[in-house]
């Protein structure tokens, strides 16, 4: 069976759906079998992977559109012969939220490093710690040397949640990926997004083998 990795989080524009297709995409390329669940009612990483369909030369990652009905068996049947299964979380903290949450085995947290998008993380983290998920938040979009955005990211210590050594610069590569349906590190002249991107899936890895 694979392993689940949820990508949650209630603060609207962290960047939730470009993070977990570079992910994919990186772990795709690396030779793992993936698949991503599209729970989120926007829909975007179902328009992802119709991009991608169109780049054949590109590492297979299969996109699974759910539902709340069915969400928990989707997420099991994804997992059986695939590596890692990536479900991209509906914003709300609603039913079809929470059964996710109690299908993964692990939950990212993508976080502006601005006050406003630290402080909104603390419903998402209530969230997590009912039903128990272990998690860690990853900060996106980070500006280089940005006084506020290091002062945000100290601040994000006092909500008591692990807080990945890796994190995802502001980089506009990530976006222009996601448009044309890759991931960040198969754009050319990646450089150093598909260097951070090889930290943060090494951090996951590393999380999820901890919890066996």
């Amino acid at each position: 069976m694979g392993r689940v990795i949820l990508l949650t989080q209630q603060k609207g524009g962290a960047g939730k759906t470009t993070v977990l297709t570079s992910l994919a995409a990186h772990l795709a390329g690396q030779g793992a079998a993936v698949s991503v669940l599209d729970l989120d009612p926007q829909g975007s990483t179902l328009a992802w992977a119709r991009a991608r369909a169109a780049r054949a030369h590109l590492a297979p990652v299969d996109v699974i559109e759910s539902a709340e009905w069915r969400a928990r068996s989707d997420i099991s049947e994804a997992a059986r012969g695939r590596d890692w299964v990536l479900v991209d979380a509906p914003g709300s903290a609603d039913t079809l939220g929470k059964t996710a949450m109690r299908a993964a085995d692990f939950a990212l947290i993508p976080c502006q490093p601005s006050a406003a998008d630290v402080w909104a993380t603390e419903a998402t983290l209530d969230n997590l710690r009912a039903t128990g998920l272990e998690h860690a938040i990853v900060f996106n979009r980070v500006p280089p040397r940005s006084r506020v955005a290091e002062a945000a990211m100290i601040e994000a210590e006092d909500l008591g949640a692990p807080i990945l050594d890796a994190r995802l610069g502001a980089r506009a590569v990530f976006a222009e990926a996601f448009m044309t349906g890759r991931g960040a590190g198969e754009m050319p002249r990646a450089g150093r997004a598909a260097e951070e991107l090889s930290a943060l899936a090494a951090a996951v890895t590393a999380r999820v083998a901890a919890l066996v």
